[in-house]
């Protein structure tokens, strides 16, 4: 669906992006900015897929995918006595 669809749709509800922007406390660029397919705002979407009764996926294909993030490595706590360079370098000052 095209963003002037949903915005037909949306006026046949009685919804303004003015409105919309209101009820969401977003700006109303943001408003048509989704709309448009511009830039993602999941909350957005999602509320005006609500009132069109159509999954987020089916008016912006692929825009809003589930992607499970990657694992994240994290790095092993160093050892509580091994010294870190800066304080090797202070050592090294004062002796």
């Amino acid at each position: 669906m095209d963003a002037l669809d949903i915005i037909y749709h949306l006026r046949r509800l009685g919804k303004t992006q003015a409105a919309l922007a209101d009820e969401l406390a977003v700006s109303h660029s943001t408003i048509n900015n989704v709309i448009h397919n511009r830039t993602t705002c999941h909350g957005v979407a999602t509320h005006i897929a609500t009132l069109l009764s159509i999954p987020v996926e089916e008016l912006w294909p692929g825009r809003y995918e589930f992607k499970p993030r990657s694992q994240v490595r994290r790095r092993a706590p160093s050892s509580p006595t091994a010294a870190t360079p800066i304080q090797k370098l202070k050592e090294d000052r004062m002796t």
